[in-house]
């Protein structure tokens, strides 16, 4: 139906020859920005494959390939429809063998393209050049930031130095250079809005039921996305999770209203429970529109733009608007600036975990089944020593932990969470345990819809599981059940005590944590942020900290003991 479509939009050899040509990869799906916001429609054309050795890289989430593949095609027709003219291929290789082929076919004098936000992207162009196609490479306009912003923080990055880079320092640089949430002094310097320049300690509140998370509109799949889907489930059924349900926009009308939704009823009641987890509520009030931003159907200066307008007028508190912009200003642009400098965790000198061993492959690679090892192809960072293969809850086996089996279940479903259950529940546990942090951010790869190397690696081998030795983070984000338990309902359902530290009963999250503080005593003892915590252990008898590694080896025995089902 889509090739049908799009096919009155193929150019002639003469259009071919008068047009500019612009390549459009899956993640810049935009003519808001860039080389096709500067041409005119009728005297352009633009080039977009899909390329089947992609999704088959990785058993990527079968809603995150629905939402890449339908969204590309949605923006071809809306291109054609404003009178661009499209030449979009099929390949069953990478990137790099559609651009020589269709180059062999049309004989482009030039193709535009932004230059790619991901490694991997990057490569395929490589290659695509080094095979004679005439791909021309321009400044990357969705991004907030150039790299000059962030050298200019920072100073310029050395390849095999351990420097450290602390967002706030990025974040606040660019609130005064964008002048957002900034309010002009007599002097003539900017100070921000409100007195500071972050809100966060207001953001921290519990969810109990109140106020009631508004319903959010469902997008039911039209003849193009379900199509895709078809697609989706014929080509790739051994993938991560599955279509059923799809609900999400695709078409541009549907994603703006999807965010005009989510700014005038989710963002007002964002901040106060943006760190809150609940089992009724696991979106709460997140906009959930990460994945439209990481391929440009959102471009990030607007929403900012509207979210900025509305905490002017009254319509979104300051502590959510900041909160809410700190995300897509700070770190979003954080984040992939670190991956550009260390080359994804490449030219850093961490200590690296070793290869994965291989194991047999299950035939079935889903919510219940876990595939073979990922081909080497990202840094394996691992600090700590951490390199426990990832056990098979992180793939829809039932643990007994509440948290972790709830939040998992909603990845599988959906192929998202919000911020804090990757960060304190999934990113936590991998910590505690020692799990492989290369195999969880494989995972994160795999399972989410927003997931791209710039913002995953630097994410899960930074922030989430401390695998950089504190590139990016002071110290590792890691805690007990008692914070889980303050933040959630999960521990009241679960068969473990959250109250208790040791024993059957006990929830291993305690136990754990203060396992892993006493193992690694000598390389984070000393850190002024985890003062208070190790003066606490301190304090502990040796016969408590021998209760808590026992506790703890207990746990990461029984998780590593569950057996991925064999496929029916």
């Amino acid at each position: 139906m889509f090739q049908r479509r799009i096919e009155s939009a193929r150019p002639s050899v003469r259009e071919v020859r008068e047009r500019q040509w612009v390549y459009v990869p899956y993640d810049r799906l935009t003519d808001a920005t860039g080389p096709l916001h500067a041409l005119a429609p009728e005297n352009t054309g633009i080039v977009m494959m899909e390329a089947l050795a992609k999704a088959r890289r990785r058993p990527y989430h079968k809603k995150k390939l629905v939402l890449i593949l339908a969204s590309q095609r949605h923006f071809a027709l809306e291109q054609a429809a404003r009178g661009v003219k499209v030449i979009y291929e099929f390949t069953d290789g990478i990137f790099a063998d559609g651009l020589t082929r269709a180059h062999k076919a049309y004989h482009f004098d030039s193709l535009t393209m932004m230059e790619p936000a991901e490694r991997e992207m990057r490569l395929d162009v490589a290659e695509a050049m080094a095979r004679g196609v005439p791909l021309r490479q321009v400044e990357d306009t969705s991004w907030l930031s150039t790299n000059a912003d962030f050298d200019r923080v920072y100073g310029a990055a050395k390849p095999g130095a351990q420097k450290r880079y602390l967002m706030d320092r990025f974040y606040r640089s660019m609130r005064e250079k964008t002048g957002i949430l900034m309010e002009a002094e007599s002097q003539g310097k900017a100070k921000p809005t409100g007195g500071q320049y972050s809100f966060d300690e207001e953001n921290r509140k519990p969810y109990r039921g109140v106020p009631p998370v508004p319903r959010r509109p469902a997008y039911p799949p039209d003849e193009i996305t379900s199509e895709v889907m078809r697609t989706v489930e014929e080509l790739f059924p051994d993938h991560f999770g599955s279509t059923t349900g799809f609900d999400l926009p695709i078409a541009l009308a549907d994603v703006e209203s999807c965010w005009q939704f989510a700014l005038h009823e989710l963002l007002p009641v964002f901040g106060p429970y943006e760190d809150a987890m609940a089992t009724s509520e696991p979106d709460l009030f997140h906009s959930k529109l990460s994945a439209w931003i990481n391929i440009a159907r959102l471009l990030p200066a607007r929403v900012i733009a509207d979210v900025e307008r509305q905490a002017r007028s009254g319509g979104i508190p300051l502590a959510s608007a900041e909160g809410f912009i700190r995300q897509i200003l700070g770190w979003r642009e954080f984040m992939r600036h670190l991956h550009r400098v260390t080359d994804g965790y490449r030219n850093t000198a961490v200590d690296q975990e070793p290869p994965a061993k291989p194991r047999r492959r299950d035939t079935r690679a889903g919510a219940d089944t876990k595939p073979e090892p990922l081909p080497e192809v990202g840094a394996r960072p691992s600090a700590l020593g951490a390199s426990l293969p990832l056990p098979a809850a992180y793939w829809g086996v039932k643990s007994g932990l509440n948290c972790l089996d709830t939040v998992v279940a909603q990845v599988v479903e959906q192929g998202w969470s919000h911020h804090i259950t990757r960060l304190m529940v999934l990113s936590n546990l991998a910590t505690l345990c020692g799990y492989s942090p290369r195999e969880l951010t494989d995972w994160f790869w795999i399972a989410y819809i927003d997931a791209y190397d710039w913002v995953v690696e630097p994410n899960v081998l930074g922030m989430g599981t401390f695998a950089d030795g504190g590139v990016t983070a002071t110290k590792p984000y890691i805690c007990g059940s008692a914070y889980i338990d303050r933040m959630s309902d999960y521990c009241a359902k679960c068969r473990y005590n959250a109250k208790q530290s040791t024993g059957e009963s006990s929830c291993p999250f305690t136990a754990l944590y203060w396992s892993f503080l006493d193992r690694h005593s000598d390389q984070l003892g000393s850190n002024p942020r985890l003062s208070m915590p190790y003066a606490t252990l301190r304090r502990k008898t040796v016969e408590e900290r021998k209760a808590f590694r026992v506790r703890a080896d207990k746990a990461i025995s029984e998780l590593a003991g569950a057996t991925y089902p064999q496929p029916s």
